[in-house]
């Protein structure tokens, strides 16, 4: 009869630091253009309440971006409170992908990284040779990890999203 085995893993199981590389480069999900170079992994930079917006301090992380500029915008965000915006595209489709709070972009603390505009996995022709998402990530003997969010004192069990 063949040994069966249990492995449980919880947060502390998790790798500190993720994969190896110390720059993460990111992508445009429309069109793949190289967007964004930084030394942190989107998933693990503060969001936003308003708009979900991934938040890169650049006292503390570098970042490069390859953007272009898409002009401002001022949002009403509440009674009396306004938000200027100062909107950056991809070069390659024009895609709204990151804004700042300051005109200069030098100037700017931060840079608000739209939710869901950039990928660190670059279109491929071939799907086969895609690199493998950050939120999966190899283990010794053949096992892998997936980073996943979960719900504490939810109503009911469930995956609620795969961090990639």
């Amino acid at each position: 009869m063949p040994k069966r085995t249990t492995h449980t893993y919880s947060s502390e199981d998790a790798l500190p630091e993720g994969p190896e590389s110390d720059l993460f480069v990111y992508y445009c999900k429309h069109c793949a253009s190289h967007v964004l170079i930084t030394d942190t992994q989107l998933q693990k930079m503060p969001k936003r309440k308003t708009d979900k917006a991934h938040v890169l301090d650049k006292k503390k992380h570098l970042s490069r971006l390859n953007v272009k500029e898409a002009g401002n915008v001022l949002l009403k965000r509440g009674e009396g409170k306004h938000e200027k915006q100062f909107r950056m595209s991809c070069l390659g489709c024009g895609l709204f992908v990151c804004y700042r709070s300051e005109e200069e972009l030098e100037l700017a603390p931060f840079i608000y990284v739209v939710d869901g505009a950039l990928s660190s996995v670059a279109a491929e022709t071939n799907p086969h040779d895609a690199p493998v998402p950050p939120c999966i990530t190899q283990l010794e003997g053949g096992l892998a990890q997936v980073a996943i969010e979960v719900e504490d004192r939810a109503q009911r069990s469930a995956v609620t999203s795969i961090l990639c």
